[in-house]
């Protein structure tokens, strides 16, 4: 099908619609968001390399959740970990997560805590976890960054402006979830320190920002992950909302 673009506006419509007017719920289309993630590392990642996952505290993180379960279904090597702004302490202990305080976004938590009972999760809480953080990226084939999404507006913060450097300069290939971390969802335009992605799995539609050339530079190549959407309410947006000149890739 021809492709398409939203803004960030739409992309948050879109998803209240597909639940308000079609029964889609949010967590539904997250679980969809997360498989597609994972089936399309499957194919990037055929030798199994092993994976790691870095989740933030909102649905961008759930995705990266959802995406962690069905890679470590497959057997995949995963490591997650929950990464939250200085100040927001996450816990883990025993293989569950506790003290969670609702600050994570409530589709995230329920996937954070499917994961955290069946795996181990890290998070950034304790002196080195830095360090801990950084043997796991340089032991990794793949990074996943299911940080922020298109609903980010300001630069990146503790602990996430000193993070995502050091991912850049780490040489390891990066598949970011929507699109990179510290990108401008309508402008295409780092807001600070950005993810310099190898692949992005964005999800039904590409993105306003990425008709910006320079965007390019930042999400490597660009695949269109279906996360279920009814084809009706998608089809309102196509109509009004061509891709422009660039080419595409779809993983569906």
């Amino acid at each position: 099908m021809e492709p398409f673009w939203l803004s960030r506006d739409e992309v948050q419509r879109l998803d209240r619609r597909a639940a308000d007017e079609f029964g889609v719920a949010g967590i539904v289309l997250m679980e969809n968001a997360g498989r597609g993630c994972a089936e399309l590392l499957a194919r990037l990642n055929p030798d199994r390399r092993p994976t790691v996952i870095l989740c933030g505290p909102g649905n961008n993180g759930g995705d990266g959740f959802v995406a962690a379960r069905h890679l470590d279904n497959r057997g995949w090597p995963v490591t997650v970990w929950l990464l939250r702004p200085d100040g927001q302490r996450a816990f883990g202990f025993g293989g569950a997560v506790a003290a969670l305080d609702r600050r994570l976004s409530p589709d995230c938590e329920t996937n954070a805590g499917i994961w955290a009972r069946s795996n181990p999760l890290a998070t950034n809480d304790g002196p080195a976890w830095k360090e801990a953080l950084g043997l796991d990226v340089t032991a990794a084939g793949w990074v996943v960054d299911a940080l922020f999404g298109t609903g980010l507006t300001r630069p990146l913060g503790p602990p996430f402006d000193e993070l995502v450097p050091f991912l850049n300069a780490a040489g390891k290939p990066i598949l970011a979830v929507d699109l990179p971390s510290g990108m401008d969802c309508d402008s295409g335009d780092p807001l600070g320190p950005t993810v310099t992605a190898t692949h992005t799995a964005t999800f039904v539609a590409h993105k306003k920002g990425f008709l910006n050339p320079q965007s390019h530079n930042l999400t490597g190549e660009i695949h269109v992950v279906d996360i279920g959407a009814p084809r009706a309410l998608i089809e309102e947006y196509r109509k009004v909302r061509p891709a422009g000149g660039r080419g595409y890739s779809s993983a569906g």
